[in-house]
């Protein structure tokens, strides 16, 4: 295997040039994955972990994961779970030591390769201590890029996915365009002319005023009467969203949803028009179903979380600034005119 870049895009020790001199992709046997995450982290890393299988056919691979974030994890797209635990369970809000941390890296078999796509004080402990030949990471700081034998950029103004990626691209990897994440046989899609509205976001300051939301949700009721408008709740005490159904439920084509499970919500939005939401995990499931997103972001940048296929959105200012109802109801219409004015006509 032949590394060909360009100075500074990316990193490769003498020792990792010289041991993937004499390899093939079909040489490997064992790789480790290092992911620790919530759902939209989890949905995010199923295009590499689809690529990874692609391109090392003969591997076993491990997913190393937290216990405490394991809900929507691919399991269906690896061989194994090693779990780790990131609080100690008998002593609550306290950290496991790092003794324990060794111990679970090393209980980790002899791997051929492990990447590290967390880049947290956890994950370099894993990497440092389990049995890998080789280990790949793409930290957010430069000076981290010498705990691994390689190591590729972590960009902030391109899709998170597409970055992780980078990771097989430093080997000669070929990643499938559009991303492929493994979900359109298990949940096909049947336009049900829906817009559905998430208001919640995993930190408070990631959440657009609800106020907002409800003022928005009351002009596309209008503007979309054949179609369901949905607010959908999620299932913290705060994301029940009461206020903003109350200040539109005279809608008759509104209605509230109840949290649902994770493989009835992945349907519920693959059948969906639109989903408009936070920067949150919602917005990560409806992109990997193929369903039209608007993304409301002034807390985090949006280009991290933004796919360059023409069928997403996010509304954001250069004062990142929380958007006002104008742009986000503008920036709705012209996508749905977009996508769906053809096909209807």
């Amino acid at each position: 295997m032949k590394l060909n870049f360009r100075r500074g895009a990316a990193f490769a020790s003498k020792y990792a040039k010289r041991y993937l001199e004499t390899k093939n992709p079909e040489d490997f046997k064992n790789i480790t994955v290092i992911r620790h995450a919530a759902i939209g982290d989890w949905v995010g890393t199923r295009p590499f972990l689809i690529e990874l299988r692609r391109y090392f056919p003969n591997a076993k691979i491990t997913l190393s994961v937290i216990r405490s974030y394991m809900y929507g994890m691919p399991e269906d797209l690896v061989d194994d779970i090693h779990i780790v635990d990131k609080e100690d369970p008998e002593r609550k809000g306290k950290k496991t030591k790092l003794l324990y941390r060794i111990k679970k890296a090393r209980e980790l078999p002899p791997q051929d390769m492990i990447f590290d796509l967390t880049d947290s004080a956890l994950s370099l402990t894993l990497v440092l201590f389990s049995k890998s030949k080789l280990k790949i990471g793409f930290p957010y700081r430069a000076s981290r890029r010498f705990f691994y034998d390689m190591a590729t950029l972590r960009s902030d103004f391109a899709l998170e996915t597409e970055s992780i990626l980078h990771m097989l691209s430093i080997l000669g990897g070929k990643a499938e365009k559009p991303l492929n994440y493994g979900y359109k046989k298990l949940y096909p899609k049947i336009n049900e002319k829906r817009i559905v509205y998430f208001a919640g976001a995993s930190i408070k300051p990631k959440c657009w005023e609800e106020e907002k939301f409800a003022k928005l949700i009351n002009q596309m009721t209008v503007t979309y009467p054949d179609h369901q408008h949905v607010i959908l709740q999620g299932i913290k005490e705060d994301e029940q969203f009461l206020t903003i159904y109350n200040d539109c439920k005279e809608n008759k084509n509104l209605m509230l949803q109840s949290p649902m499970p994770l493989e009835e919500s992945m349907q519920f939005l693959a059948n969906s028009s639109c989903v408009i939401s936070n920067d949150t995990g919602i917005r990560n499931m409806a992109l990997s179903v193929d369903t039209p997103t608007i993304g409301i972001f002034f807390f985090t940048a949006a280009y991290r979380y933004w796919p360059s296929d023409g069928r997403h959105d996010c509304v954001f200012n250069s004062e990142y600034n929380s958007p006002s109802v104008e742009d986000v109801y503008a920036g709705t219409v012209q996508l749905m005119n977009k996508l769906y004015v053809k096909e209807e006509a």
